[in-house]
């Protein structure tokens, strides 16, 4: 069976505002032959669904002043799928990830990996933009529970076919330069370590603490991980999904593939690694069907999914909902129609 999976998302979509509003969308994913949802359910710093975790740590249930207070969002998702044979894995797309202006970075800034200088916010390539966000530091044992905590829960308290984290689980290569990870580092130091080396050590060893305790809970629970392409993920945000792939840590690969052109799409998905990883696990190519302000044509969306088929991968993802209905969002709403949808989705 080809997977068949769509993100869902809070941010530039109404699909997760309201029950109806899912009801309606899971419906028509099902119509389409989507079989996997990966939903968002941690995201700038909150949690979507009811979480005494996350309350915890951000003083918040569930994120505040949003459409999910009152709700139990998973609870429902779960339900609407069930019936239409639709997987659902929570997506946990914040990672590592959070906004500094978030109650965790703000309440416990101690938590956060520091740049060179001692900023919480790195500097982005070239051209010295700042990064929006902040990152949690991995080497803090709370931070550590506090994610492994996180995911457990939702392995524990609901019948979820798995769980995902994407590239937003990673340690940007400019940070971790705080005392307490340089100090640390230095009482850990193997004669043959490198600094990078040994801070993508760190993102394994907590991978491989949250894989520990999500078996525990349920030996069949999928851990999904949707990385970006090994060497800018390596090279970039220190994680080598090989390895892991390799110590027996994923269960599914999704890897994200957003290119517009076609050759340079075809490289990506021929890469020894890929090729390798293919013939282990489950191997997804996560596809870029548009965003707010970018619009991809039918036609390029249905010749990467006819690529993926022919290459023989497990299947594929879209990113995002909206984006897979809808040609263009902004400046006004251009959907697809039923034969192009049909058309694109079909094989």
């Amino acid at each position: 069976m080809v997977l068949k999976a769509v993100w869902l998302t809070n941010v530039d979509s109404q699909v997760m505002n309201s029950r109806a509003n899912l009801a309606e969308g899971l419906q028509r994913l099902a119509e389409l032959g989507f079989n996997t949802i990966y939903p968002a359910v941690w995201q700038r710093g909150y949690t979507l669904y009811p979480s005494a975790v996350a309350q915890e740590l951000t003083g918040a249930y569930v994120l505040p002043n949003s459409p999910f207070v009152g709700r139990d969002l998973l609870a429902e998702i779960i339900e609407l799928a069930q019936p239409l044979a639709i997987r659902v894995i929570p997506w946990f797309e914040y990672g590592l990830m959070v906004p500094p202006q978030s109650a965790i970075a703000r309440q416990y800034p101690e938590l956060l990996s520091l740049d060179i200088h001692g900023n919480i916010q790195r500097i982005q390539g070239a051209n010295g933009k700042q990064d929006p966000n902040a990152w949690l530091n991995p080497c803090r044992d709370r931070v550590r529970k506090f994610i492994i905590d996180l995911i457990a829960d939702v392995v524990n308290r609901y019948p979820v076919a798995g769980i995902q984290l994407d590239d937003h689980f990673s340690v940007p290569v400019e940070l971790g330069y705080d005392l307490f990870t340089q100090q640390l580092f230095q009482q850990d130091r193997c004669p043959h370590i490198n600094w990078n080396d040994w801070r993508a050590g760190q993102l394994t060893e907590l991978l491989t603490e949250i894989v520990s305790s999500v078996k525990s809970i349920r030996r069949d629970c999928i851990v999904s991980i949707s990385p970006n392409p090994l060497s800018f993920s390596k090279r970039r945000y220190l994680v080598d999904w090989q390895q892991w792939a390799e110590l027996g840590l994923i269960d599914e690969l999704v890897l994200q593939v957003y290119r517009d052109r076609l050759d340079v799409f075809i490289g990506e998905l021929t890469k020894p690694e890929v090729r390798a990883i293919q013939t282990k696990i489950p191997t997804l190519i996560g596809i870029l069907a548009g965003l707010k302000t970018r619009s991809i044509s039918s036609e390029m969306i249905k010749a990467q999914i006819d690529i993926i088929i022919v290459n023989q991968f497990g299947g594929y993802s879209c990113f995002f909902y909206e984006t897979v209905l809808n040609q263009q969002l902004s400046p006004t709403l251009v959907s697809r129609n039923k034969a192009q949808l049909i058309d694109i989705f079909s094989g």
